[in-house]
């Protein structure tokens, strides 16, 4: 250094001065001294490799076998050797929304040589606290499994959380393939001025809810919509023990839940995975329709305001048979046990799905919305109005959903490697179908003027419209899909009618009840009564289905010059997704 030094002065640097002190100013640093002794060598560095942080290690704070390192270890996967960067954790505990689990950082400490005091560190996103600068080692930290039950509000307003819990369990665990192709997890980056490919490698840490389930749990759901909100009767039952993280779970006598809400909400978009996201799902959707048909962009009405009522029963057997996820000593893996487990879901859904204010706003121009809207208004606040008014859904549902697992299945869930290797010795059948199908039926008629309005039957035949929910197993993966056929209308410009004077307000039929429904009550045996639902519900959903073959020779027919289509809601294609 002093002879690169001397060599710069003969040159004409400094003025052709002796260096007595660096011409650099001393920052980063807060001394006034860049180099331990000016002109010479900085001996702790060495060339081409790391300056300050040469070796760390992320550790599962409940088991110091199991560890993560830096520089990073060899590891065999697969039959090849691959670098260790990733390690899997089971959460236990709870930190705000997530289930959480902690792993201890630690590395060696010394000093920057150049004097920044931000280095060495550790920069760290997705812990439950968010993004974090690790300065002092050892540092623990928590790092945690998003709770999906806060996310599926639609259930937890309703069902008994023991029932949530035990197979949002099961979902979740199965769920490993993408939470672990996802950008989930915790990651821990080195933070010095050097570094090499060895210590400058993101590690990273995924957690997965702890579960523990044994025994058999059944479950009868019964929601009534309407427009004035949504009320709820659920019972479970059945021998079930079992852990979901830090939750007990047991389900050894009937236990009785009711809730009732004064609006229907529009849906949150459950994120959950498997059968609890699609029980919210289904919720939501009816949800989300009964307000969007009948409210004019108001999310609520009150308990005077009833047209739309409908009835959905949701039966759920569960049961699974010694499953347990656990840590994997002196390795980053897991290891899932399963000694079996079937799993039934059925659904059922009727009552009629009132779209008349949709209907009217889709008509703004043709068929004169404030004409309907007026005499809605004048109905509801009991002024005489000559009118009939009907634009309404009738709802018939069928379909279960199944799903079911070998026995005596015990798991290694790796942290490297392909996750659909690890699922090859899992024997499980995944299928089923849910279908909600609506059958239209529309007449409007406002002081003599009569629209000619008809519904088109949906792009599948049904009669005239239908949401569907599907899974599936494909190529080892769980998969799942939701269509809906949307509700389009041909219209036909309005006519004269000589009509008499209709005695007392306004006709609208469907269940325009006024004042409280009237079954909202508790049953002896709730889960008789959703059986009968179910059957009633598929008996409705076998006669729309059977009017196919007519409304499909009525498409035949050439179209009506003087008709145009309108699209009341518009059709919603999906596509398979892995879950």
């Amino acid at each position: 250094m002093r002879a690169w030094a001397d060599r710069w002065v003969a040159l004409g640097g400094n003025g052709g001065q002796p260096l007595t002190e660096s011409p650099l100013p001393p920052a980063p640093g807060d001394g006034e001294i860049f180099d331990p002794d000016f002109a010479a060598a900085c001996v702790e560095c060495r060339p081409n490799q790391p300056c300050c942080l040469v070796s760390g290690s992320v550790t599962d704070s409940t088991d110091d076998t199991r560890k993560i390192t830096w520089p990073l270890a060899d590891i065999e996967v697969d039959g090849e050797c691959r670098k260790a960067t990733t390690l899997l954790v089971v959460a236990k505990e709870v930190e705000g929304r997530h289930l959480s689990a902690k792993v201890k950082a630690e590395w060696d400490q010394p000093t920057c040589q150049v004097g920044h005091t931000d280095r060495p560190s550790l920069i760290t996103s997705g812990l439950t606290e968010g993004q974090q600068r690790l300065d002092t080692p050892p540092s623990e930290v928590a790092l945690g499994y998003p709770q999906f039950l806060n996310m599926s509000m639609a259930l937890r307003n309703y069902v008994p959380e023991n029932v949530l819990q035990a197979v949002f369990a099961m979902d979740a665990i199965l769920a490993f393939k993408s939470t672990l192709q996802g950008r989930d997890g915790a990651h821990f980056t080195p933070n010095q001025c050097v570094t090499d490919d060895a210590m400058g490698q993101t590690l990273r840490v995924v957690a997965l809810p702890y579960a523990k389930l044994s025994g058999e749990l059944k479950l009868a759901l019964r929601l009534v919509f309407s427009t004035a909100g949504i009320d709820v009767n659920a019972q479970a039952k059945g021998s079930f023990e079992g852990q979901f993280g830090p939750y007990q779970l047991r389900a050894q006598q009937s236990m009785d839940h009711t809730a009732r809400t004064g609006e229907a909400r529009e849906p949150g978009g459950s994120r959950a995975p498997g059968l609890i996201g699609t029980m919210a799902d289904v919720i939501e959707t009816l949800e989300f329709y009964l307000g969007k048909g009948n409210t004019r962009e108001q999310p609520s009405r009150n308990r005077t305001q009833y047209a739309s009522r409908i009835v959905m029963s949701q039966s759920l057997t569960f049961a699974p048979e010694a499953v347990e996820l656990m840590p994997v000593e002196s390795s980053p893996d897991l290891q899932l046990a399963i000694g079996g487990l079937t799993s039934t879901f059925k659904l059922g859904v009727t009552g009629r799905l009132d779209f008349i204010d949709a209907l009217a706003t889709a008509f703004t121009t043709q068929i004169g919305a404030a004409a309907i809207q007026e005499a809605r208004e004048k109905m509801a606040s009991g002024r005489h109005v000559k009118a009939t008014l009907e634009a309404y859904l009738e709802l018939g549902a069928e379909g279960t959903l199944t799903h079911g697992i070998a026995s005596g299945v015990t798991l290694r869930l790796p942290a490297h490697g392909d996750p659909d290797v690890a699922m090859e010795g899992l024997e499980q059948e995944f299928e089923g179908e849910l279908k909600i199908s609506g059958k239209a039926e529309i007449a409007i008629e406002i002081e003599a003027k009569v629209w000619v309005i008809i519904a088109k039957a949906g792009v599948s035949g049904s009669l005239h419209t239908s949401w569907a929910w599907k899974v599936r197993l494909q190529d080892g993966e769980r998969q799942r899909r939701r269509d809906f056929e949307g509700v389009v209308v041909a219209y036909k410009a309005h006519a004269e009618v000589s009509a008499e004077s209709k005695e007392g307000n306004a006709e609208q039929t469907g269940p325009n009840m006024g004042g409280e429904a009237s079954d909202e009550q508790q049953w002896e045996d709730l889960f008789e009564r959703v059986d009968e639902d179910i059957e009633e519900s598929t008996a409705k959903s076998e006669e729309i289905q059977d009017d196919r073959d007519e409304s499909a020779s009525e498409s035949d027919t050439e179209d009506d010059p003087d008709e145009e289509e309108v699209t009341i809601w518009k059709k919603k294609e999906g596509t398979w997704e892995t879950y």
